[in-house]
């Protein structure tokens, strides 16, 4: 969703929750990386470096998984628009007024 497809308050809180929902999800997936990764590897006795598998999987694997996740979120699910704006927009009259009153 680009900003100009974002004109009323009601289509910006959809969009938040949108964002923040998506946002839960990534989390979830990025503690289950997290979870495999770390304590799933650490019946393995696989060595890398002289360090445990499970140290780089549980260290290393988050660390990426968050790395795509934040990409991810940025350009299918965020929206770059000026909540002030928005708002605004719905009713120029009561935004001004409340704005010369402070």
């Amino acid at each position: 969703m680009s900003q100009s497809d974002i004109r009323t308050y009601a289509q910006a809180m959809r969009q938040a929750n949108k964002e923040a929902r998506a946002t839960a999800v990534a989390l979830a997936c990025i503690i289950v990386v997290w979870l495999v990764g770390g304590f799933g590897l650490a019946g393995t006795d696989i060595w890398v470096f002289h360090t445990p598998l499970w140290v780089i999987g549980g260290c290393v694997a988050p660390w990426i998984a968050a790395i795509v996740a934040a990409v991810v979120l940025s350009r299918r699910v965020f929206a770059d628009f000026d909540l002030d704006e928005v708002a605004g927009s719905g009713s120029a009259g009561k935004a001004d007024a409340s704005e010369d009153g402070e």
